[in-house]
């Protein structure tokens, strides 16, 4: 989502412009997901070297 706020907006049009950023409750965002994958990724570093050796 974009705003163009302009020179001359008052601050109650860039408020409303923020508002507008912060009612999406119905969206996850990542911070919902923080944690819950530790099982299937293992420990992070486990991860990324057996997905990014190359050669084995």
């Amino acid at each position: 989502m974009v705003f163009i706020i302009k020179k001359d907006d008052d601050k109650k049009v860039i408020e409303e412009a923020v508002s507008k950023l912060e009612k999406k409750p119905d969206q996850p965002r990542l911070s919902d997901f923080y944690g819950k994958l530790k099982g299937k990724f293992e420990d992070g570093m486990i991860y990324q070297k057996k997905v990014r050796d190359e050669w084995s």
